[in-house]
């Protein structure tokens, strides 16, 4: 077989691969938009006697693993005390950090060592310590040593009292009515196992006691450009596969889930890059395993706010992550995939996650790649080469519009019309070099035989001065 033979036959594949990719994500995008009008038209007619009783809500145990942490940690802490929510603990778990994570938390919230006994429920390191303390809302730090995000979660699990738990990264911030949005699904239905919330970046919010209190149009390309990333994915993808119950990622930034459901799994599965969809997956092969009523859920309005890379160097180590972690649970329960025992998770969800987000990186250069020699070559003339890249890029751009869109119509506190536009204008930049090299930072780690977590330096949250 020729080279140009070759090229034209990856060019056919190219193509049609292109055509279904932007074929799933119209069809996703049109049932986000659907779930998202019947999650409204649900929060308006929801029985309020149910709601707006506290005495209804359910203790939540909320789990912040931490590893070098001391510059967020303790505005994070904050932020939690301040949710309006009737009965809660925080429970931080220190994973061996290097730096004081351990003093400041235990200086700053006057936490005294006490001796407490815990049944190890799933597996976890041994505690160094435990310091507990807090007025009104228990707070309590596990000091254990490093083993990772895995097992400092289920360290969280066996230390924890109550029946639910919530994950949360220690440089996030939650809004104060968070709790109250992401439990709803719990009220309303007993076989509810697992909830995800909406990750929000916050490099360009000014947020205080759980309130925001001033947005900025963001500045940096790198960070408007994740904007745009993180509304596609929450605002379609979770949308979407949130309506056949068929979510395989609540992230591990702002989760809630049943403890029970977590235990009867094995708790966290150590070693991997991905827990955060790994123990999903878990949970939905367990409960359709053993032919068990359950529901996953997501709600757009429970609002997360977390910081994101601001350098190259630490976005490629976040994303390089990311996509090692959707490998390794996509290779774990590979039993799943189009295996009708599991419902429309093996049908939908599982090749949808395995041909549309974690193959996809890998299409996208080869199919830059092969475009540009047909061209060279002389396989394809000078318009359709145009043709193609305008096609290539134009869909993208519609989804992230209607994404944008999406997001302005939802949280127009939040949006302005200003930040809106150039939303709006990034995302047609963002199909000139930066989605490239996001396939290409994806792809990375793929081909290395050991994969490491990397660090992202923190910074002080956004403090609004007043004049």
């Amino acid at each position: 077989m020729s080279i140009i033979t070759l090229i034209y036959k990856l060019n056919q594949f190219f193509f049609f691969y292109m055509f279904l990719y932007a074929v799933v994500f119209f069809i996703t995008t049109i049932l986000s938009a659907f779930n998202l009008d019947d999650f409204f038209k649900r929060k308006k007619h929801m029985s309020q006697t149910i709601i707006n009783n506290k005495g209804n809500y359910i203790p939540i145990s909320i789990l912040v693993p931490a590893y070098n942490e001391e510059v967020t940690i303790v505005d994070s802490i904050l932020s939690l005390l301040n949710l309006d929510y009737p009965s809660f603990e925080i429970v931080i778990v220190n994973d061996g950090s290097k730096d004081k994570t351990v003093e400041t938390v235990i200086d700053f919230f006057k936490l005294k060592k006490v001796s407490k006994p815990y049944r190890r429920m799933v597996e976890s390191k041994e505690a160094l310590g435990i310091y507990e303390g807090g007025e009104g809302i228990k707070i309590i730090l596990v000091d254990k040593p490093n083993g990772g995000k895995s097992d400092a979660l289920n360290m969280g699990i066996n230390i924890c009292s109550f029946p639910t738990f919530l994950c949360v990264d220690a440089d996030s911030m939650l809004q104060s009515d968070a709790l109250q949005r992401i439990v709803e699904p719990f009220l309303e239905d007993d076989t509810t196992v697992a909830v995800g919330g909406n990750i929000k970046i916050s490099n360009h919010v000014a947020i205080e006691n759980g309130q925001v209190l001033d947005v900025e149009t963001p500045k940096k390309p790198i960070v408007i450009f994740q904007l745009i990333e993180y509304l596609r994915v929450f605002l379609n993808s979770r949308i979407s596969l949130n309506g056949i119950n068929g979510n395989l990622i609540i992230s591990g930034a702002f989760g809630l889930y049943s403890k029970q459901a977590v235990i009867n799994v094995g708790g966290y599965t150590n070693g991997l890059m991905g827990e955060d969809m790994e123990i999903v997956m878990k949970i939905h092969s367990y409960y359709r395993k053993n032919n068990l009523a359950y529901e996953t859920s997501y709600v757009p309005d429970a609002i997360c706010w977390t910081q994101v890379p601001e350098d190259l160097q630490t976005l490629k180590r976040q994303r390089r992550r990311w996509h090692v972690g959707l490998g390794q649970s996509l290779k774990m329960h590979k039993y799943m995939f189009l295996n009708p025992k599991y419902g429309l998770v093996g049908m939908i969800s599982f090749p949808y996650f395995l041909f549309f987000e974690y193959i996809t990186p890998f299409l996208e250069v080869i199919g830059i790649v092969t475009i540009t020699l047909s061209y060279f070559l002389g396989v394809i003339n000078l318009n359709f080469f145009l043709l193609y890249l305008l096609v290539y890029m134009g869909y993208n751009v519609v989804v992230s519009m209607i994404s944008i869109t999406i997001e302005r119509y939802m949280f127009s506190a939040t949006t302005s019309t200003a930040m809106t536009l150039k939303l709006i204008l990034f995302s047609i930049l963002e199909s000139f070099g930066y989605r490239q090299m996001m396939s290409l930072f994806r792809i990375g780690n793929v081909f290395k035989k050991k994969n490491q977590w990397g660090e992202m330096t923190r910074k002080q949250g956004k403090k609004v001065t007043n004049p």
